[in-house]
């Protein structure tokens, strides 16, 4: 079964290795591992009635929520911009005969439960190290679907235990490989400079004009310092507004991650090919809002589910609350005072409904530690 698994992963990597990344700097192709199962380019189009909502001429949208791996009768697995990420990260545990993949989130963690799904389609084992967060239905439904993917997850107080804990697991398990929350590690962020090369091809192929700017949530900061080492090395002139989704533990800790990551993403991407030059930070062409991240992580607020249910009348495209929503409203407060821009919304949240999977998990399977999100209320704004 395994060497089965393991041809149907080398016939889809040799069909579909040709990344725009590796079609630019062939060298790359070779030294990085990379495993294929992204339904790529994601799709960009113009936000017609997002638009018109708005009296604005250039919104669009990058459509990541549909990245996941098409199944044959067209459907999707989980999608969002973690299986990116994964593509590179698995592939290189697969390189090094990992057969457990371990890493970090919250107990609704999208991250951790995209790791689930793709190392259960690639014949990994998963164990996910999770923390709590407050109440919502995304994470009622996550954590079903973890288990339905087969993962394993434990509960973990804070960080410092967790961090024992991942030291000791990793000591005693030679075969057991890790990475931490959001996949946001150099390598994780390479899959985030071959989606903007991605995008200049749609660009080049008249899907879209350039953007000016490009809004996103920022969290673990992978993500947006790989678009942002990608807007360099494809020598476009767009900006990231990237939407903070928590307060910061520690002063310009969002500004601070996105250049380390960004500076070690260029090094590993130059000490492969040099043709891969080095670049400066863009400090000009990178924000972060900090408006409207709320009080806390995962919880609510009351102008990102406006932003939420008004995107889904309006194009029916599912948002999250602690997310993708964030950057909707910030996306909407910006451009009502600035009509001239062309707008692309990252949609980094995969808002497909897998409760044909989930209705056959019964969550008294999960760990008694998250029985709670099942006996206890979602938070207020999550009711309707």
């Amino acid at each position: 079964m395994i060497n089965k698994i393991l041809f149907s992963i080398f016939l889809i990597n040799f069909i579909n290795a040709e990344l725009p990344l590796f079609k630019k700097f062939p060298t790359l192709k070779d030294k990085i591992a990379y495993v294929s199962f992204c339904d790529l380019p994601t799709p960009t189009h113009k936000l017609e009635k997002l638009c018109k909502h708005l009296d604005h001429q250039n919104i669009y949208i990058k459509r990541d929520d549909l990245s996941g791996l098409r199944l044959k009768d067209a459907t999707h697995l989980f999608g969002g911009n973690k299986p990116r990420k994964l593509e590179f990260l698995l592939a290189d545990a697969q390189k090094q005969n990992a057969k457990t993949i371990v890493t970090y989130g919250c107990a609704g963690s999208n991250h951790a439960l995209a790791t689930a799904v793709y190392a259960n389609h690639l014949g990994l084992n998963s164990i996910l190290m999770l923390k709590s967060q407050p109440n919502s239905k995304a994470v009622r439904h996550n954590l079903l679907l973890d288990k339905f993917y087969n993962a394993q997850f434990q509960f973990y107080p804070n960080n410092q235990v967790r961090s024992v804990a991942a030291q000791k697991l990793l000591s005693q398990d030679n075969t057991a490989y890790f990475f931490p929350t959001g996949g946001s590690i150099a390598l994780g962020a390479v899959a985030f400079v071959n989606a903007i090369f991605e995008l200049k091809e749609q660009i080049d192929n008249a899907v879209m004009p350039e953007p000016d700017v490009i809004y996103l949530p920022i969290n673990s900061c992978g993500t947006t310092a790989g678009l942002l080492l990608g807007i360099k090395a494809a020598q476009l002139k767009t900006k990231i507004i990237a939407v903070a989704v928590e307060p910061e533990e520690v002063k310009d800790q969002f500004e601070n991650e996105t250049k380390k990551l960004f500076l070690e993403t260029n090094t590993l991407l130059n000490s492969l090919d040099k043709n891969f030059g080095m670049f400066a930070f863009p400090e000009t062409r990178f924000n972060v809002n900090k408006k409207f991240c709320g009080v806390e992580y995962g919880l609510f607020t009351k102008e990102a589910v406006e932003a939420k249910k008004t995107f889904k009348q309006l194009e029916g495209i599912a948002l999250d609350g602690t997310y993708s929503s964030k950057a909707m409203v910030a996306l909407m407060d910006d451009v009502r005072n600035n009509k001239k821009t062309v707008v692309l919304f990252w949609n980094t949240y995969c808002g497909i409904d897998y409760s044909n999977l989930t209705n056959s998990v019964d969550y008294k399977e999960l760990p008694e530690e998250f029985h709670k999100y099942y006996c206890q209320d979602v938070q207020e704004l999550d009711k309707n």
